[in-house]
């Protein structure tokens, strides 16, 4: 046969280079960080004619920037739009008051030109428009009662925005809760290598650092990512160096939670400490872990006044309704909480298990018994346990158990209420005193750069309508079928 003069030869034992065409480079990830983020990044000032937008990059150091992106850098490059000339400094001036506030302080400590500040002063406010009509949408306010930062804050806020590049944020010019900048030469653009100087450290004797219920199947040794030279990687890949020192006590802060299947995370901001804070999620967590399984009908039937709007508010929060549906975060709420085994589906093989048929049947009481429920009611809330998704199933024993289950009460004590569902971190500190809508803020510029996807809203680049802003939104409707899939059952002690 004769040979094809083209025809590709390929050794047996030659070696196969492989070229990857579809990973994209450093650059490319960068850029499209940039293009995702153009809206609220910020940026040297630009005119209507600019095409392309440049970020400030104030967490780059010299040594990785182009000699175009290092002009930008120079003093003098962008000459300010505005100059007050102070030609009477005796005579009261509303003006000169303002500049002072928003300019002349935080020229010196960021070593920034005026024009520079400016600029992004007004990309501030655009980010901060853009949560305004986010909060006014979700919440159903009026623009005019929704809150808004105080004039005063302003400057603090831009310090904080300013140094949110496209891939980290390093608030390294940290003046406050005993934080120093790191050299006086530097300001708000890096003379070198972003470093974490701070650290997160455990107090030692709190629920934080000291669990109140057994660690021995987790992946990691404490709820709190504690660290020296503490800092930060989200799912997406954002990074954020704290900017102070903080234990598991220190109060106003923004905090991350990831959950332990490591796919997801959320941002929060309290005026509370870590410690405090996590309280408020283990309570709603686990009760929800526990409503889920036995299903919103029983619970409902014993509420008498129905839930409050408040608790409907958390339960349509996608930080629990995930936890409820994530078989990792599931398998630890089993491990502290055995007992709900018998609302957890099995595959039809392990249900035609010798053991899990030979049971008797419960007596149940048609009259009434103290602590106990009649029959009646009994088998209504058996009926009303959710449905195990398809190709699971509820074994004769399993039925049993649920039945003596409901028939003693047994679901109107709640489940181990101290149980963390979530890893947590601190990853910024905020001025000692600030307002709501400064926290808010904050928070929302890490939500936006982190894309935490359990944060119900935040996010001010995502646009249109949010599924939980639907009234009508029942999320006890949308179960899946993954949550009770590999679901390990620990063996019993001897």
């Amino acid at each position: 046969m004769t040979e094809r003069p083209n025809q590709l030869k390929v050794e047996k034992d030659a070696p196969i280079e492989m070229i990857d065409l579809c990973t994209p480079t450093t650059v490319t990830v960068m850029q499209e960080m940039i293009d995702r983020r153009m809206k609220i990044l910020a940026c040297y000032p630009m005119t209507p004619s600019d095409h392309q937008i440049a970020p400030l990059l104030a967490n780059v150091p010299p040594e990785q920037l182009t000699p175009v992106e290092l002009r930008r850098r120079q003093p003098g490059t962008y000459p300010s739009t505005i100059r007050l000339i102070d030609q009477n400094a005796t005579i009261p001036s509303f003006l000169r008051e303002q500049y002072r506030l928003f300019f002349s302080q935080l020229m010196k400590h960021l070593k920034v030109d005026q024009s520079i500040l400016d600029f992004n002063y007004t990309r501030l406010n655009v980010f901060l428009r853009l949560l305004l009509y986010q909060q006014v949408r979700v919440f159903n306010l009026r623009a005019e009662d929704a809150a808004v930062v105080e004039e005063k804050e302003l400057p603090c806020l831009l310090e904080f925005f300013l140094q949110f590049d496209p891939h980290l944020f390093y608030m390294k010019t940290c003046s406050f809760r005993f934080a120093r900048p790191r050299t006086l030469q530097e300001g708000l653009f890096c003379l070198h290598e972003p470093e974490a100087r701070y650290d997160f450290t455990a107090c030692g004797n709190c629920a934080l650092c000291c669990p109140k219920y057994s660690m021995k199947f987790r992946v990691k040794p404490s709820i709190a990512d504690f660290s020296a030279g503490h800092r930060h990687r989200f799912v997406n890949g954002y990074e954020v160096i704290l900017n102070g020192t903080a234990s598991c006590h220190t109060r106003n802060i923004i905090y991350a939670l990831t959950c332990p299947c490591g796919q997801v995370d959320y941002v929060g901001a309290t005026s509370q400490s870590l410690h405090d804070r996590l309280k408020q999620h283990r309570e709603h967590g686990n009760r929800i872990m526990h409503e889920f399984l036995l299903g919103q009908a029983i619970i409902l039937r014993d509420t008498p006044r129905m839930k409050t709007s408040e608790i409907i508010r958390k339960d349509r929060m996608q930080l629990y309704q995930h936890s409820a549906r994530c078989p990792v975060a599931m398998q630890i709420f089993l491990d502290a909480n055995p007992q709900y085994w018998r609302f957890i589906p099995m595959t039809v093989d392990e249900s035609m298990k010798p053991e899990q048929h030979s049971i008797h049947r419960p007596v149940l009481f048609d009259e009434f018994q103290a602590n106990y429920r009649l029959k009646e009611e009994t088998m209504a809330c058996l009926n009303s346990v959710p449905k195990p998704p398809s190709d699971f199933v509820f074994s004769n024993r399993q039925l049993v158990l649920q039945t003596q289950y409901f028939h003693q009460n047994r679901d109107k004590t709640l489940p181990d209420m101290n149980i963390d569902l979530y890893q947590a971190t601190i990853i910024a500190l905020l001025p000692d005193s600030c307002s709501d809508m400064f926290r808010n803020t904050v928070e929302s510029l890490f939500i936006t750069y982190a894309e935490s996807s359990l944060n119900t809203f935040g996010n001010v680049l995502i646009e249109g309508p949010q599924m939980n802003e639907n009234p009508m939104f029942n999320p006890w409707l949308m179960r899946g079928d993954q949550w009770c899939r590999g679901l390990l059952r620990r063996p019993e002690p001897k």
